[in-house]
């Protein structure tokens, strides 16, 4: 399953970031790192914008299509 699938509220683990290393490195400016807990918090309905919870504490929002590129375990 990949990040944009995942059912709003629910949280998953990241198993795997598909793409080379200046994109996940881009990625874990952020704390989107492969182990790392992510919680799906909304979809923006016409932007096509997901918003996530990284941790505990980190807010980001990260575009759909960057989003199908971080499969993920889902948690809870």
């Amino acid at each position: 399953m990949y990040l944009h699938q995942l059912p709003i509220g629910s949280t998953a683990r990241i198993c795997a970031i598909e793409g080379d290393a200046a994109w996940q490195r881009r990625l874990a400016a952020f704390g989107i790192t492969v182990n790392q807990r992510i919680t799906l918090l909304q979809r923006a309905p016409f932007s096509n914008t997901l918003a996530v919870r990284v941790g505990a504490l980190t807010e980001v929002v990260i575009r759909a299509q960057d989003a199908a590129t971080i499969a993920v375990e889902q948690v809870s």
